[in-house]
């Protein structure tokens, strides 16, 4: 991809999540009346919000950085940040995903059981794992990465094989550890998502054909939101499905040089991210009745003034 369609595709995409961040930012802040999330839903919305926030400055440094020869450092750093943020927020789906199964499915197993009631403990310490987890991964990577440079013109022979040689196999092997760790960690939440909204679609249409076959509405609020959730929830999962592909197939690609060949400047892999981050939001605003609610508040507050 050549850096003038980065920015065009890029630009747009940032300005708009950009917008969405700081409308829903502000419906978190000062929600409607009865429809604020309790936690531990309200502190996954506030750190998808913070993750997307970020991942936006860093897209719009990665677009300035175009008008000027950066050094390589700061390139492997913006793309790593980029990667931090976006995958942060898929690893946050995934875990809203499991907090809407164990709150709307029955659970009968005695694991699921144990996990309902001790919901709140495993999501927050499951959470901050993944957290440590993506950190650990992508910094080594970053900086192994950047260590494997160019061989420097003023290394002799000997020196070559015996002291940057070495070092380069260590920086590499480091590497595809790293490598491996965002493969392991990108998977996850994927099978996650669609493991827990599926069966949670299957659970509530089940539901609905017996209240059918019973007389009964399928009607009630609560009802509703459920399957509105689960249903934008599902988009979600199909929103992520592409970037998230990719993203497994980049970590894959990093193995050999092919990745080097297909996407030289992760201009590709950073549009995906773009545009997987405003699907996201968008899906949010629909599904969480805290984002709808207060857009509407603020679209008759706008309209009252006129």
């Amino acid at each position: 991809m050549e850096p003038w369609l980065y920015a065009l595709l890029s630009s747009p995409l940032c300005l708009t999540a950009t917008f969405f961040n700081i409308v829903f930012s502000f419906c978190l802040m000062r929600p409607v009346a009865g429809v604020m999330p309790r936690n531990p839903l309200r502190f996954l919305l506030i750190v998808v919000l913070f993750n997307s926030t970020f991942q936006q400055l860093v897209t719009v440094l990665t677009i300035v950085m175009l008008l000027f020869d950066a050094p390589f450092w700061l390139q492997t750093l913006t793309r790593a940040l980029i990667y931090q943020f976006f995958c942060a927020n898929f690893s946050c789906n995934a875990w809203i995903s499991i907090f809407y199964y164990i709150s709307i499915v029955p659970q009968q197993h005695p694991i699921f059981i144990w996990i309902k009631r001790n919901m709140n403990a495993i999501l927050y310490i499951g959470f901050g794992l993944n957290q440590i987890v993506l950190l650990i991964s992508l910094s080594m990577g970053a900086v192994t990465y950047s260590l494997l440079g160019p061989v420097p013109s003023n290394f002799t022979s000997p020196e070559l094989n015996k002291t940057l040689v070495e070092s380069l196999e260590t920086d590499l092997y480091l590497f595809h550890v790293a490598n491996f760790t965002y493969l392991l960690y990108c998977t996850c939440p994927l099978f996650t998502l669609l493991f827990s909204w599926g069966k949670t679609f299957v659970y509530l249409r089940e539901h609905m054909k017996k209240m059918g076959q019973s007389s009964e509405s399928f009607s009630q609020p609560q009802q509703k939101s459920q399957m509105r959730v689960t249903v934008t929830g599902m988009v979600q999962a199909a929103l992520f499905l592409p970037s998230s592909l990719w993203t497994i197939a980049v970590a894959f690609l990093y193995i050999t040089d092919l990745f080097e060949m297909i996407d030289p400047n992760r201009f590709v892999t950073m549009t995906f991210c773009s545009m997987s981050s405003l699907g996201n939001l968008l899906c949010f605003g629909f599904s969480q009745s805290v984002f709808r609610h207060g857009i509407v508040s603020v679209i008759n507050k706008l309209k009252r003034h006129k």
